[in-house]
């Protein structure tokens, strides 16, 4: 069969459509599609990567290890010695309190004699609190992250040691008596001392030098004082543990090689690394590249002839000049260096004054309407940075620090040298060994440590230096690379894949270009999907994709979207209603733009000048919206390429540019009027220039088609790059030269739409499928054809006045109000009404072939089979047509934490009834206490033990209605005698618990739910299906639970299960079909919608479970509908399925094995 495939590739889904071609290429039948849905490659709520928790706890494990072992080692050298046994050591930090505490003793060390005791004690309290070394004068610099607030709050701490005198660190927080060390209780007096940071706050840290010098000034006096473990010996092996810190680029030690260099290798020299974005010919590389891209476009000038225009040889070396001798540049530099003319503007600067905001104070006071169009430049071009080569900048400022004009004594590969070791290295050491390896002094050297540069491109300093002189030549990159390496499109040589393996393509580095974890699981999803509809189909002709637009984004930018996309709906709201509010009926989509526009320009249509009336303004044949640039022209729709105007203007523009149609009224009034009224309200530059634009040459038209009927991004270049040049397709396809295809969305969007094809994408996974289906039928053949529509709606309307051919005068079209539109025959000159001239030149929209929407919409219907069937198609037989089905991936990954991080202590309660009951108690800030529906502090626990403090709290609560409010000032534990005890921060707070974690001698609640066993007890007062949720703490244990939920019960009194009643086990994404002697209502997925379907039997994919109800939660296949809550004891029906990466599904066999997760313990078990 020959067929074209299209693929609508999202983030968590994948539409796909195959699409039945003859042999020439031309689609005529929908022959499959569907969808895939998989879950985004990164953390729902903030977006970083699935692998940071695993990785923030390995660290944290990590850390723990390590200072475990530091006192570890300290205890035996102790212990060898003859200081202190460890177990003597052990004993005496279990005793509850001492005579002095550690501080004074650190303080009393320096003058007298310590005893045994007291000196393990000191040195062994050294080694707990060692201070803070950084290993990278880079991270000293950056004030913003942790390390720089530690190293803020060392730098204090050092000052508050010289200004006071302090010998050492122990003694300042001995002796000090300001609040930084202090715990003072309500009336001032020192109930305590302060000795650990808290979250965020690091005012106690202090360098680790500090320590080093203090054990040193400890043992010297020690000896001094005739202390026998104080010798040389003992100082330097216990200096030795104390200080030792393994380096960063040492990787994490064991038997496992550190990868520590993870740069790719290059696009075209496959053997050399790809360059840091810090050496010197990386920046050089793109400063060129921005360079090239440069043009300079003229503004409309009557009698003027300029046309837009690239750099000239001269300019382009001044702007290098000046980007190497400043680092910070803006366009109105570039201007005044550039000498451009008033009329002249930048293509790369978005002369939107209001989205500008001007470094200058007085451009930013003075109110946007009183600016001068000059103005209004100036402040856009000044707000729009030309940046360029700033590591090079970084770099001069730091070595004119030596000398001025240092960098100038390096060649351009030393300075890439040091781009790539400043890049590469963190630790000072290494960093110092490497640049004196490449020749630089110590002055030199210490200058550049504070630097630190990160990001590699995608080209080695090899392929970069063989581009550089064709860049400089002012080609472009492109062109560039193909007189270097002739066809780089198309690198691979070898033989083509007949299906694709993503583990060998990235073995061949084919996904070097992508590192987003998230665009790859959707290359891998996208693998499947494609390699499953070959072995079905066999190869395609050819492949057409369309990636969604935030793909290329990353997870606060897409936040950003969808939170201006909620204010746009909410303001398209706005207009539907007033729209309505004239129209007296329903409002469309274009009636919407309609108002926008109306609202955009003031009320005034642009072409004529005149004042549009509202409430005419969606009667028929008043106003229409017109396309600035002819749609036929550059299948641009977007809003910017979109005006207001009466239809008697827009029909006499015609297929023109509204200044072409301007010019050749002749009327020179109206033409000065059009080009005020333009500069004057339109403040988008994209849509000044084009309103503005004299003529249209031929390039202007293909860079425009190019541009709007192709998705240029990078990220949708790449995987059709992997797909052109890996996999097989059809050998005799007609697409050989161009077997992928990137669609751009807006026109996908624009064809769907003028097709009558409605998505609405909150109610559920379907419009996926419809979307590949119309990017499959987007050929070369159906734009051509939508190109010749458009061309003969835009030429025929020429209404209001046409050119008598005879006389050569203009003739006057006279009409009724109401009366429909005429139109003047292109080829005879007649007038026509607007039927017979869209019967004669566009009768419709038109269609892949007759019958496509009907089909499409056939296709999607829950019955397919019954719509084809009405519609008498003469290319469907009797084949059975099965309707679209969702295939979801399971997400059977244990990922996640094992238990929440708050660990509690577990007490044995009775509750109101008089029954045991276990709870957790753990201590809550203040900030986070609420009261509850009788106006107690929620879960306080034993508030009889204090209750005065008890009281104190709840009335705060009660007087300021939150605990943020309320505890604001600081709260004292107040005293019987009326005084104040210390300052409160945490009380015990409880909570009851249900599944928890036994941990360090404690309890958690358990963390993420990893799966849930299901069970089925078939005969007996018991009979039902029960489920016991595996937890990831499970998963590390010897033996599976046992006890299945039972809905409202404590876990004791869960039911014990026996194994042979096991029948299978759930991951959400687990397709199951539930049956119900009553009907089981689903409500709609979409805030908005109030829908509701009932069934008792249906296929849904598991979602999640609920302990304390003892229900599961269900989506049906494109969850457009859910169930929470489903209880499944009583069902009458649970079966399992699986479901394939197509749709298609099958009952699994039962019962399925119970699978334990330690391996130990699977092969007991065996």
């Amino acid at each position: 069969m020959h067929y074209i495939l299209g693929l609508d590739i999202g983030i968590t889904s994948i539409g796909w459509a195959v699409i039945e071609s003859d042999q020439d290429g031309a689609p005529f039948k929908i022959a499959d599609l569907g969808v895939r849905i998989f879950k985004a490659a990164e953390q729902p709520k903030t977006g970083s990567s699935l692998a940071l928790p695993r990785r923030s706890a390995r660290s944290l494990r990590r850390r723990l290890w390590r200072k475990a072992h530091r006192k570890e080692r300290i205890k035996l050298l102790l212990d060898r010695v003859g200081l202190i046994t460890k177990e003597n050591l052990e004993k005496l930090f279990s005793a509850s309190s001492f005579e002095k505490d550690v501080y004074t003793l650190r303080s009393e060390g320096l003058d007298r004699k310590l005893n045994n005791e007291e000196w393990a004690r000191v040195l062994y309290h050294l080694a707990q609190r060692r201070g803070y070394r950084s290993s990278s004068k880079a991270e000293e610099a950056d004030t913003k992250n942790d390390a720089g607030k530690l190293l803020k709050a060392v730098k204090n701490n050092s000052d508050k040691m010289a200004q006071n005198n302090f010998r050492t660190v122990g003694e300042m927080f001995c002796k000090d008596s300001s609040d930084l060390f202090q715990v003072k209780d309500g009336s001032g007096h020192v109930i305590g001392r302060k000795t650990h940071n808290t979250s965020g706050v690091y005012d106690l840290t202090v360098a680790r030098t500090f320590i080093e010098e203090e054990a040193h000034k400890l043992f010297a006096a020690q000896r001094q004082f005739g202390n026998a473990f104080a010798t040389e010996n003992i100082e330097n092996e216990y200096c030795e543990i104390l200080l030792s810190q393994r380096h960063f680029s040492d990787g994490p030690g064991g038997e496992r090689t550190f990868k520590f260099d993870l740069r790719g290798n290059c696009t075209f020299e496959k053997d050399e690394l790809r360059a840091f974005k810090a050496c010197y010919t990386f920046e050089f590389f793109k400063l060129l590249q921005d360079i090239n891209h440069l043009r300079i476009i003229p503004e409309y000038r009557k009698g003027s002839n300029k046309q837009t225009r690239p750099l000239t040889p001269e300019e382009r070396q001044k702007i290098i000049d000046l980007c190497l001798k400043s680092s910070s540049i803006d366009f109105s530099k570039l201007r005044k260096e550039l000498k451009l003319a008033d009329d002249e503007i930048f293509n790369r600067v978005g002369y939107d004054v209001k989205k500008k905001k001007s470094k200058k104070k007085d451009a930013e006071e003075q109110p946007e309407e009183q600016l001068t169009p000059e103005q209004q430049r100036t402040k856009c071009e000044e707000a729009t940075k030309f940046t360029q080569m700033q590591s090079y900048h970084e770099m001069r400022k730091a070595l004119d620090k030596v000398a001025k004009g240092t960098i100038s004594k390096f060649s351009h590969d030393k300075l890439d040298e040091i781009g790539e070791i400043l890049s590469l290295y963190k630790a000072d050491d290494k960093r110092r060994e490497r640049l004196e390896q490449i020749g630089l002094s110590n002055e030199e050297i210490e200058a550049l440590l504070p630097l630190t540069f990160t990001k590699a491109g995608n080209l080695s300093l090899g392929a970069m230096r063989k581009l550089i002189p064709y860049l400089e030549q002012g080609l472009t990159y492109d062109k560039a690379c193909e007189i270097v390496y002739g066809d780089h499109r198309a690198q691979y040589k070898g033989e083509r894949m007949p299906l694709l393996s993503f583990g060998k393509l990235k073995e061949e580095g084919a996904l070097d270009s992508v590192n987003n974890p998230v665009v790859l699981r959707a290359i891998a999803q996208t693998f499947k999907v494609v390699n499953a509809i070959i072995r079905r189909y066999g190869s395609p002709q050819a492949i057409h994709i369309e990636l969604a637009r935030d793909m290329k984004r990353n997870f606060a930018d897409r936040q950003d979207i969808k939170s201006k996309q909620k204010d746009n709906w909410s303001e398209n709201n706005r207009r539907r209603e007033k729209v309505e509010e004239i129209k007296g009926s329903v409002a469309t989509g274009q009636d919407i733009v309609k108002m926008k526009l109306y609202e955009d320009q003031n009320g005034v249509c642009l072409y004529s000048g005149k004042q549009l009336e509202l409430h005419r303004l969606f009667e028929v044949g008043y106003a229409e919206v017109d396309h600035i640039v002819p749609y036929s022209k550059c299948f641009d729709d977007s809003y910017n390429n979109k005006v207001l105007v009466f239809s008697s203007e827009n029909q006499r523009k015609g297929n023109r540019l509204p200044l072409e149609y301007m010019l050749a009224e002749g009327d020179e009034d109206k033409l000065d009027d059009y080009v005020t009224l333009v500069e004057a309200n339109i403040k988008n530059t994209r849509k000044k220039q084009r309103l503005l634009k004299p003529c249209l040459t031929e390039q202007d038209i293909t860079d425009w088609k190019a541009r709007n009927l192709t998705d240029t991004q990078y990220i949708t270049k790449a995987v059709a790059d992997i797909l052109r040049n890996y996999l097989a397709f059809e050998e005799d396809s007609p697409f050989i030269k161009k077997p992928v295809r990137s669609i751009n969305g807006a026109v996908t969007d624009q064809v769907r739409k003028r097709l009558g094809l409605q998505k609405h994408r909150e109610e559920g996974d379907l419009h996926h499928a419809m979307d590949a289906a119309v990017i499959a039928v987007t050929t070369d053949g159906y734009i051509n054809r939508i190109s010749r529509y458009t061309q003969r709606r835009e030429f025929g309307k020429r209404i209001g006045c046409y050119k008598d051919k005879q006389t050569g005068e203009k003739v006057e079209i006279e009409r009724q109000k109401g009366q429909a539109p005429l139109y003047i025959d292109p080829e005879t000159g007649e007038k026509l009404t607007e039927q017979v001239f869209d019967h004669k030149y566009a009768p419709t929209f038109p269609a892949p072939w007759k019958e496509f929407t009907k089909e499409l919409k056939a296709r999607m219907a829950p019955n397919a089979d019954e719509a084809i069937r009405q519609l008498y198609l003469p290319s469907y037989g009797s084949e059975e047509i099965k309707p679209i089905f969702v295939s979801q991936m399971p997400d059977r990954k244990i990922s996640g934490q094992a238990h929440a991080e708050t660990i509690r202590s577990a007490r044995i309660d009775v509750d109101e009834s008089g029954k045991e009951r276990i709870i957790a108690v753990a201590k809550t800030p203040l900030t986070s206490l609420k009261l509850d529906k009788d106006g107690e502090i929620d879960g306080y626990y034993m508030p009889s033990s204090d209750r005065l403090l008890y009281e104190e709290l709840k009335n705060r609560l009660k007087a300021y209605g939150n605990a943020e409010q309320a505890f604001k000032e600081p709260v004292y534990k107040p005293k019987k005698d009326g005084s104040q005890g210390p300052r409160v921060y945490k009380v015990k707070t409880y909570k009851t618990t249900t599944s928890n974690v036994k941990v360090a001698g404690g309890i958690a609640d358990n963390g993420s739910m990893v799966r849930i066993d299901v069970f089925h007890i078939k005969e007996g007062k018991d009979k039902g299906y029960y489920f016991i949720p595996i937890y990831v703490a499970d998963t590390i244990k010897q033996k599976l639970p046992q006890k299945a939920v039972v809905a409202a019960k404590s876990i004791d009194q869960w039911k014990e299960m026996d194994d042979e009643d096991f029948i299978f086990s759930l991951y959400p994404g687990d397709l199951v079909r539930v049956e119900h002697k009553k009907d089981i209502v689903f409500k709609s997925t979409d805030k908005n919608s109030s829908d509701t379907i009932s069934c008792k039997n249906l296929l849904t994919y598991y979602s999640g479970a609920n302990i304390s109800t003892g229900a599961i939660t269900i989506t049906n296949h494109d969850r457009s509908y859910i169930v929470h809550g489903l209880g499944i004891k009583t069902l009458q029906l649970l079966e399992k399925y699986e479901v394939d990466v197509l749709g298609n599904y099958h009952k699994v066999r039962l019962p399925e094995k119970r699978q334990a997760f330690n391996l130990k313990y699977s092969q007991k078990k065996q």
